[in-house]
Formats: structure tokens, C-alpha cells, sequence
């Protein structure tokens, strides 16, 4: 599989992440194993993937990340989030800090989110990161 495109890796992140959440193994062990074998279920090539950079930054700066957030959330705390929400925020937050420009992190955030959230959950991601950023 090649040239797979950063919006969809980006997807797999959510899906890595939301499993490993509502299971509450989110650490770095957990998200190395989930990423292999969901990569291997996907028949995708392991090699220089976004996605794996992405997890594995997620996961290891998730205190901060977490606190950010909670930071910039009014009236919400982050584990009161859905968490479809909050591990979406947690990627555009994690890639803001990073090096992805902060319009491009923020719509593709509240695209994913368009797609795999509630319906008031793009503006609600979207208030967020605008504050964030």
C-alpha cells in the first residue's frame, strides 16, 4: 500500500487511539503493539507511516496534551469528553505543536470529526483548537 494519504492515517490514529482509550491502556507499550497489529490487519506497510509518528507522540506527550486541552475546554473536563472528541483533539493538538499548520490540523480535525462524532461535535472541536492554536 502506498502513497496513503495523511487524512486517512490520520483516521487510523483515531481508531488506534479510541480502542486503546476506552480500554484505558493508553501507554507507549499498548500503542506499539495496537499499531502493528492493526497495520498488519490493514495490509499496509509499516515503513515510514505518518500514522506510527503520530501515536507514538500522541501517547508520549499525553499528560501535556490532556492538560492543554483541559486548559482551553471551558466548563468541560477532558474525560467528561466523548472519546471520539477528545482523542480527535488530541491529535490536532498534538500536530499544531509540530510543525502542521494550524489551519490545516484544525480542518482536518473537524473533518474526522464531521465524519466519525456526534453533529455538535465539530464546533465544539472546532471552538477548542481555535483557542488552542
Amino acid at each position: 500500500m502506498q502513497n496513503v494519504s495523511r487524512h486517512k492515517q490520520r483516521i487510523w490514529v483515531l481508531q488506534i487511539l479510541y480502542g486503546l482509550d476506552i480500554r484505558k491502556k493508553l501507554d507507549l507499550e499498548n500503542s506499539k503493539k495496537s499499531y502493528r497489529d492493526f497495520m498488519n490487519e490493514k495490509g499496509a506497510l509499516a515503513d515510514d507511516l505518518y500514522a506510527e509518528e503520530l501515536l507514538e507522540g500522541i501517547i508520549m506527550e499525553l499528560e501535556l496534551l490532556d492538560a492543554q486541552i483541559d486548559q482551553y475546554a471551558i466548563n468541560w473536563n477532558i474525560e467528561r469528553m466523548p472519546a471520539i472528541d477528545r482523542n480527535i483533539l488530541r491529535i490536532a493538538a498534538y500536530e499544531i505543536q509540530h510543525e502542521i499548520p494550524v489551519k490545516v490540523a484544525i480542518n482536518e480535525a473537524v473533518k474526522i470529526a464531521k465524519k466519525y462524532a456526534d453533529d455538535s461535535s465539530p464546533s465544539f472541536i472546532n471552538g477548542i483548537l481555535s483557542k488552542f492554536a
